[in-house]
């Protein structure tokens, strides 16, 4: 009953994995439209400006809001300064990505079964980065969709090479939890290899 929980918790883990990788991959184009129609509305709004009826009656009323752009500076452009954010919001999923790989390869230290179900695992995110990869790249062709994400790069590679850099991480994550599973944990270890009482 015990091993059918465990079994179900590294199946879940793999959902988890894929369902990330693909919010991933969505909230960097998302992320990627969001920059660019903020980009633009920051350049539409730049090109607007008047000056604003302002009541000087008070003596030593010295204020620097003399027009809109005054305004939009205290106001709005520092909103929209907030956008250059935005890649490392993207960059920081795609690194708990890889964090989340390292957590699902240290629970399958616990039996030999689910290392090699981590094996198994690792082909299926591999072969699902592979059609994530061609459908981004096909997707950059766009010349529009490629100037969106322009400010992207690092993104831009990591999709590109997503396949790679998925299946390498989670083979060395794997072999660091197979070390773990092979090591002594004790003398009389029911998991790892006995050495005897001198280890």
């Amino acid at each position: 009953m015990m091993k059918n929980k465990k079994g179900q918790v590294i199946f879940s883990n793999f959902i988890l994995l894929i369902m990330f990788l693909g919010i991933a991959m969505a909230s960097g184009i998302i992320a990627g439209v969001v920059y660019y129609q903020v980009d633009t509305l920051d350049s539409v709004l730049h090109t607007v400006n008047f000056p604003l009826p302002l009541e000087n009656t008070a003596p030593g009323n010295a204020t620097n809001v003399t027009d809109f752009q005054d305004i939009l500076g205290m106001v709005v452009y520092p909103i929209l300064g907030l956008r250059t954010s935005l890649p490392y919001l993207v960059y920081f999923m795609i690194f708990g990505f890889i964090i989340a790989l390292g957590i699902s390869a240290y629970l399958t230290c616990k039996n030999p079964v689910f290392f090699v179900l981590h094996l198994l695992f690792t082909f299926v995110i591999t072969y699902f980065c592979l059609i994530l990869s061609n459908t981004y790249a096909v997707l950059l062709k766009n010349p529009f969709i490629n100037s969106m994400m322009m400010q992207f790069t690092i993104y831009n590679k990591v999709m590109l090479f997503l396949p790679q850099i998925v299946f390498f991480t989670s083979l060395l994550f794997g072999v660091i939890a197979f070390v773990n599973l092979i090591k002594p944990q004790n003398d009389y270890s029911q998991t790892g290899i006995n050495y005897g009482g001198e280890y």
